[in-house]
Order: C-alpha cells, then structure tokens, then sequence
C-alpha cells in the first residue's frame, strides 16, 4: 500500500513538473511563418524606399522650375556685377543623353534653349533615380515620348520676365524643335525598382507631379 502511494505521488509530481517545449514540426511551422513575414517586410520596404528616392527627386525638380520661373520675374541677377538682370531667362534642359541629369541654365541669349556656357549647374539625381522618358503631345492629342516621339532628343523649359508662361522646346538630335511632338511637356522619373513620378509642365507655367 506503501509502494502504491509513493508510486501516485511520484506519477503526480512527474506530470507537474514535466518538462514543455516545441516539438519539431511546431518549430519548423514557427520559423517558416516568422520567414514570410520578415520577407514581406523587407520587400515592403525596398517599396518604400524606391518610392521615397523618385518622390523626393521629383519634388526637387519641381522646385528647380518653379525656382526659375522666380528667378525670371524676380529680376534675378545672372553673375554679381554683371547687371544681367532684365535681357535674361532662366530654365532647366534635360536629354536622352544623360538620363541621370539635367542641366538648369541661364538663358543669356533668349533663344530658349541651353548652350553651351549658360550653365548655372548640373544637378544629378540621386538614390539611382533617373528619367526614364519626356513627352509632349502629338496633333490628335496623344502623348509621344522620346526616344520614339519624332526623334526627339532634348527638353527645354524656360522663362522670361514679365510673362510667368514657360517656353517648352522638344528638340530633335539636329537642336530643331520638332515638328511632330508640341507641349505642355511631363518628364517622367524611375526609382530603379521600377516607381514612378512624373513632373508636368504646362505653358501657362503650371507646375504639377503626378505618382
């Protein structure tokens, strides 16, 4: 009776005390489920990021028109000293060559376009962004995007006092406008996950981003 006792009081504590823990396959369902969340995180981020990078990048342009436009009816002064104040225009040039930059100038010869020795700076897009297209509208009033829209190779917006309108020129590889593509002009933006953001132009001199 003695032995019996010690026996159920023995069996009792062993199932008091017995030792809990995962067994193999809760283990296995654990990680596999911490793996897919963790992986659609991550994902989620990259996301997150490229859209904040072509984001950021197109607000940035937008503000370098804008700035221009400014600049031009603000009577801004090209170089201290110079008095380059009421003859010049300012605007932003970009083409299929760089992707990567664009070029805001002063228009010191109106002729509303970027030569060579107009340049402010070069400004460079960062976080892999890049420009993926620039459009304006064909007569029926369809986009057509470079590099395909009527050979067209460079954009150009600028600005000139007292007029808060923009001058878009879409050039061919010659420097002739083209003849088949007319404004207003978008200039489209990819992250290099494949976002977007595009900034468009409208020869009234509205400024608009689109994502």
């Amino acid at each position: 009776m003695q032995t019996c006792s010690k026996y159920i009081l023995s069996s009792a504590l062993f199932k008091r005390f017995k030792p809990k823990g995962f067994t193999l396959i809760e283990l296995i369902v654990v990680i596999t489920i911490a793996t897919i969340i963790m992986t659609a995180i991550i994902i989620q981020q990259g996301r997150w990021n490229d859209h904040l990078a072509v984001n950021t990048q197109a607000y940035e342009l937008a503000l370098i028109i804008r700035q221009a436009q400014i600049y031009s009816l603000g009577v801004k002064e090209y170089a201290a000293g110079t008095g380059d104040k009421f003859n010049i225009g300012y605007g932003i040039s970009v083409n299929e060559d760089n992707p990567g930059q664009y070029v805001y100038f002063a228009d010191k010869n109106k002729n509303q376009r970027y030569d060579s020795g107009e340049e402010i700076e070069t400004k460079t897009f960062t976080g892999r962004v890049a420009i993926n297209r620039f459009c304006g509208l064909d007569s029926g009033g369809g986009e057509r995007c470079s590099p395909n829209a009527g050979n067209v190779h460079t954009l150009c917006i600028s600005f000139f006092r007292p007029e808060p309108e923009a001058n878009i020129l879409l050039l061919n590889s010659d420097g002739n406008p083209s003849s088949s593509v007319n404004p207003p002009a978008t200039i489209y933006l990819r992250s290099p996950g494949g976002e977007e953001a595009s900034i468009k132009v409208e020869t009234n001199g509205q400024v608009s981003i689109a994502q």
